[in-house]
């Protein structure tokens, strides 16, 4: 689904725009996200995943029109 209408912020657009289903973590994330140990932060990647999942933007549909 192209997202149709900007936000006003970059960021926020290309987020928009990435098909994710569902509640995933990108494997990239575990690579990216690290601890000072060169870790994956766990909990941090799982805070990101659900504010990404929460905050997601999505197509409201009026059944009527």
């Amino acid at each position: 689904m192209a997202y149709l209408y900007g936000s006003g912020h970059e960021t926020v657009d290309r987020m928009a725009n990435i098909a994710i289903t569902g509640n995933v973590v990108p494997q990239t994330w575990y690579r990216t996200i690290l601890r000072e140990t060169g870790k994956p932060h766990l909990l941090a990647i799982m805070i990101l995943s659900d504010l990404v999942y929460w905050y997601r933007p999505k197509e409201v549909r009026d059944e009527v029109t």
